[in-house]
């Protein structure tokens, strides 16, 4: 199970949301890069990069903080926000990202997810951001769909798609921990494997999604907890139980 710390970019500065709330940001750093390096000094294989600026306005914003985080950290990105085709898959790959994470225009557009996973399908990774009762979320977190998480998990598979990134916004960067019994509905609901992020707040969140990691858990993505000055989770101790066998 992948520990992955999440680095969400406004203006080019490390900032976390409350529950997708654009008003709730709080500055953590004006240094990405910096950032990027204590993560990876601390055991992380893998970075989660966000442009908010991006997811709220569908165009690339932040795509330059890539290149400098690739220049002087040896260290894997998966990057989202903003993407809507394939032109603008191919340029955030060109950056130097190591995976694409699809959203509002896969959501949207099924011909894009198609077209998505059969030119890039190692390379791009959909984020199914949902609410209450499984609802979908898309453009940053501010519009509600139609469509349910479960609905487009069946979809996923019929296109032969093996992993995907889930996300709680109703908890996500509270710290209160992971809603496990709607977490275990989706994980029973299909074979593919899944990225876990919305919530996480403690140890206790990583023990107990490496305990369940059998029925679907393939990784975790850790933001506000690493950031708080308190220190809710420490990286090292995380990315250790994640690999414990």
């Amino acid at each position: 199970m992948i520990i992955i710390p999440a680095i969400d970019l406004m203006s080019g500065i490390c900032v976390r949301l409350t529950k997708g709330k654009f008003n709730t940001r709080k500055k953590y750093s004006d240094n990405p890069v910096e950032v990027a390096k204590r993560w990876k000094g601390e055991g992380a294989r893998w970075l989660h990069v966000i442009d908010l600026d991006g997811a709220r306005s569908g165009k690339l914003k932040n795509l330059k903080v890539i290149s400098k985080i690739k220049e002087e950290v040896d260290i894997k990105i998966q990057y989202g926000g903003g993407i809507r085709n394939i032109e603008a898959i191919k340029k955030v790959l060109f950056k130097g990202a190591d995976r694409v994470i699809l959203g509002t225009g896969a959501i949207e557009d099924i011909n894009f997810l198609n077209a998505s996973i059969s030119c890039c399908k190692n390379k791009v990774i959909l984020s199914l951001d949902y609410g209450k009762d499984g609802v979908i979320f898309k453009n940053g977190w501010q519009k509600e769909t139609d469509i349910n998480i479960f609905e487009i998990i069946r979809k996923l598979e019929s296109y032969g798609v093996e992993e995907t990134i889930v996300t709680d916004i109703s908890r996500d960067g509270t710290l209160e921990g992971i809603d496990f019994n709607f977490l275990k509905k989706i994980l029973k609901s299909s074979k593919l494997k899944f990225i876990v992020a919305g919530g996480i707040g403690s140890l206790e969140d990583i023990i107990h999604l490496k305990e369940i990691e059998e029925m679907g858990v393939s990784g975790v993505i850790i933001g506000k907890a690493l950031y708080e000055e308190e220190g809710k989770i420490k990286l090292k101790e995380a990315i250790r139980i994640g690999i414990e066998k």
